[in-house]
This record gives structure tokens, C-alpha cells and sequence, in this order.
């Protein structure tokens, strides 16, 4: 409920009206979650912990290269939800030891694993570095957010990063 509520208004949601989604009194939802930053981080570590264990199940896939594009894909709509979350989470993804930071370590981490699937496989060029990368699509999610856009017009900014990929 919350990432419904994230995704339409960003990290500034009202809590009453994630409450409300949620079907629960704001005195429940504070139980839960004491300060907006750690409703915050649930729903980061939420789609942190998604894309890790996408990656880890990406790793069987047939083809390397198809694995790791639909990976970024997955990011970049990830990147999406939530306007603003990440940047609301900063803090904690930097702060060594807190949850954040280790989920996006684990994330990172399979995520390097697909990577170096594809260029094992010949299909991605070498020298690529996967943090970089994903400040590019994250950065396709962010220019998107501040200027008008159509629905396909980050599907095709990430094609163009795709074609930059390849062997």
C-alpha cells in the first residue's frame, strides 16, 4: 500500500493516506513504523531485496545477455515507483552496517555476477562497471521525472545504453 501511495505522490506521501490504503488506523501504521524514514526504508529494502533475488534467479537463465538487460529493465521500473525514494534512503544506503546498505550491497553483488555472466559469454564488453551503469538508469528514471515525457520514452533511453553494451 505504501508503494501505491509512493508511487502516485513520492517519498512526501501523506501517512494517513497510506494508513488508509493499508486499511489500518495512523496510530497502527506508527506502531509499525515510528518515523516516515523507516516506512521509507521498508519499502526500499523491499525492492532492493526484489532485484537481488531477481538477479541471484536471473543467473540460470539460458542466455546471459537477455538475463542481465531484463535485470536493468527491472531496475528502471523499479527506479520508477516511489518518486524520490531512493534519494529519501541516502543516508542509510551510505551508512555502513544499517539494513539499507547491506541489501544494496547483496543487490549490487548479484547484479555483478550477471554482468560478468554476459561478458564471460562474449555478449557484453569488458570494462563495464556495474555502478556506473546503474547511475545511468537511474538517471534515465530522473530526467524522466522532472521533464514531460511519454510512457516508452525510458524504455527507449535504455535501449540506447543497451546498444552501448554490446560486444
Amino acid at each position: 500500500m505504501a508503494d501505491d501511495a509512493f508511487d502516485e505522490y513520492g517519498a512526501d506521501a501523506s501517512l494517513e493516506e497510506i494508513a488508509r490504503r493499508a486499511g489500518v488506523s495512523i496510530a497502527t501504521l506508527y506502531r509499525h513504523f515510528p518515523e516516515r524514514q523507516n516506512l521509507l526504508e521498508a519499502v526500499f529494502l523491499r525492492i532492493a531485496d526484489s532485484l537481488r533475488d531477481e538477479a541471484v534467479t536471473l543467473l540460470e537463465a539460458a542466455d546471459p545477455f537477455e538475463a542481465f538487460i531484463a535485470w536493468l529493465h527491472s531496475h528502471l521500473e523499479s527506479g520508477a515507483c516511489g518518486r524520490g525514494l531512493a534519494a529519501s534512503v541516502m543516508s542509510a544506503k551510505l551508512q555502513e552496517g544499517t539494513d539499507v546498505n547491506t541489501s544494496c550491497h547483496q543487490m549490487k553483488q548479484a547484479g555483478a555476477e550477471l554482468l560478468a555472466r554476459a561478458q564471460a559469454a562474449g555478449q557484453v564488453r569488458q570494462g563495464i562497471d556495474l555502478g556506473d551503469l546503474l547511475l545511468v538508469v537511474h538517471g534515465i528514471v530522473l530526467v524522466n521525472e522532472q521533464v514531460p515525457t511519454t510512457a516508452d520514452r525510458p524504455q527507449r533511453m535504455l535501449a540506447v545504453v543497451v546498444d552501448g553494451l554490446r560486444c
